[in-house]
């Protein structure tokens, strides 16, 4: 930095936190099922409570970057196989015992162990680390996975092939380490309140199922010095309307989410109150490719013409949503990508789309019938309401399928659907988090969609270490997938929420949404 950026940077006015508020309470959207890092699954309830409790070898800061966290350093060996992680010799547990390598190598063994049915054991197999998939196949014990303590401050991990956004997939929940002793004397309560042991920047004090989730200031945390929120409470509101009431009482100071009726109103009469980022995610529809009427591609591309995602975004979404022709969004080195006929006028798109049913066959003598399923929501409902409209003037006729959540899963999991309402969202900030959804097989694949062409690209992205052909080799699948439109992008996520005005410390360019508590803090206004 040079010196007129010094000078400029200590004339800036910082407010001062304001130290006689010290509790936080947050909406969490919902009950978590576990407080296991290892069970809990991104995006899920749980996992917004843990990145509090719990910290691993990296974090992402605020501005989506890798920063050291329970590791102070790190190495590579030259061919990217062999890394090694260097602990800060002051980690502590919250119980003020000694946080060591062995901590990480247990929690990471019993993370990819078949016997814990990890939700996120699929993330370790990510990782390329040696004997991960042999081991959660059952060939291998989990002892030999490739993962040892050289000494008590020094975690040697050793990997099957380079992979270079390793870094990125440590700093998610599951690779946390695990106190062995909680869990050997307590089992599966050793998640409660008074058995909990964590190394987070908080500790749990209480936990009222269906009413509070409380944690506190974890005095053994490394970075103890500089967490200024003492208490966090987290409130399991599934209702936006709960939660609008409860922050309008002054009894919540960040919610979760923002009823879209009432966005628009707060945007315009006290935009401070409102704080929301892009997200690393897509809204999508899912085509069931087995099904005769959806064989063609020239009829999943008409689909996908002759939906306004403008009107949607605007008017139906309505919460500053980005439209998506592609379903990978926005992110550090990767441009979305843009559809070839995204700017043309609406009508010439639905007249190319008119044209792409009439060269599959359908008109208004033989016309498309569809269905739309999407579980039971008033946001799903809007959209594919929307969508039905739209479709209309095409001649295509369209039926919607409101299901709860459980059918719903069983529907699509069954291939009891035509169209269906989906999403890709990525674990980490990576293309392949995203893409690799759609390769052969995999089991979130619900599409039937199988390029071998595309997953042999991405087995080659993943595989190089240079980043500029990795991204080329990312863009060419991107391409393919979109030609063969087995989905329909509509949109972007991004999360938007109420928050205090004298909130401090929220994130700038997180893709993955993570709020942590410690960086938090309340000015004086």
């Amino acid at each position: 930095m040079v010196a007129s950026q010094l000078l400029a940077a200590e004339q800036v006015a910082v407010p001062a936190p304001q130290p006689e508020r010290q509790t936080l309470v947050r909406g969490n959207g919902g009950e978590p099922d576990s407080l296991d890092p290892a069970q809990v699954r991104n995006g899920f309830p749980g996992e917004a409570i843990l990145t509090d409790l719990f910290e691993g070898l990296v974090a992402e800061d605020g501005e989506g970057q890798i920063v050291p966290a329970q590791a102070l350093r790190w190495e590579q060996s030259d061919d990217g196989l062999v890394w090694r992680f260097f602990l800060r010799p002051e980690l502590r547990w919250s119980n003020g015992e000694r946080l060591t390598a062995s901590d990480f190598v247990y929690a990471w063994r019993r993370l990819i162990d078949p016997a814990t049915a990890s939700a996120s054991a699929s993330l370790m197999l990510a990782t390329g680390i040696n004997n991960a998939a042999a081991i959660y196949g059952g060939a291998l014990e989990p002892k030999d996975l490739g993962v040892d303590a050289e000494s008590e401050l020094v975690l040697r991990v050793t990997l099957e092939r380079p992979v270079p956004y390793l870094l990125r997939l440590l700093s998610q929940r599951p690779f946390v380490p695990i106190n062995e002793e909680a869990v050997a004397r307590f089992g599966r309560a050793w998640t409660e309140p008074g058995h909990m042991v964590s190394n987070g920047a908080y500790r749990l004090s209480a936990w009222i199922p269906d009413e509070r989730i409380e944690l506190t200031r974890n005095g053994e945390y490394w970075d103890h010095a500089n967490t200024r929120i003492e208490q966090v409470t987290y409130l399991p509101l599934p209702s936006l309307n709960a939660e609008r009431l409860g922050y309008e009482a002054g009894k919540i100071h960040m919610t979760h989410g923002v009823q879209s009726e009432y966005y628009s109103r707060i945007r315009e009469e006290a935009p401070d109150r409102l704080w929301g980022l892009p997200l690393f995610g897509t809204y999508l529809y899912s085509f069931n490719l087995k099904r005769p009427e959806l064989a063609r591609v020239e009829v999943r591309r008409a689909l996908s013409l002759a939906i306004d995602r403008e009107v949607l975004t605007q008017y139906v979404a309505g919460q500053g949503e980005q439209i998506a022709w592609s379903v990978l969004p926005a992110q550090p080195g990767y441009a979305s990508m843009a559809d070839a006929d995204a700017a043309l006028p609406r009508a010439e798109r639905l007249k190319q789309a008119a044209e792409l049913l009439k060269q599959a066959g359908f008109g208004p003598d033989h016309p498309l019938r569809l269905s739309i399923a999407y579980n039971t929501s008033e946001h799903h409902k809007k959209l594919a309401v929307a969508v039905a409209a739209m479709w209309k003037p095409l001649g295509v006729e369209v039926a919607l399928r409101d299901m709860q959540w459980n059918v719903y899963q069983e529907a699509k999991a069954a291939g009891d659907f035509t169209i269906a309402r989906t999403l890709a969202f990525g674990d980490y900030v990576e293309p392949s988090a995203l893409l690799s959804l759609f390769r052969c097989g995999e089991q979130q694949n619900e599409s039937g969609y199988c390029n071998r062409a595309y997953d042999a690209l991405l087995e080659q992205a993943v595989n190089t270490l240079d980043l500029t052909e990795r991204t080329r080799l990312y863009q060419e699948a991107e391409r393919k997938l979109l030609a063969d439109q087995p989905v329909i992008p509509l949109y972007h996520y991004n999360q938007m929420r109420l928050v205090d005005p004298a909130l401090r410390g929220l994130p700038t360019q997180n893709l993955k949404g993570e709020i942590a508590t410690k960086s938090l803090y309340f000015i004086t206004q």
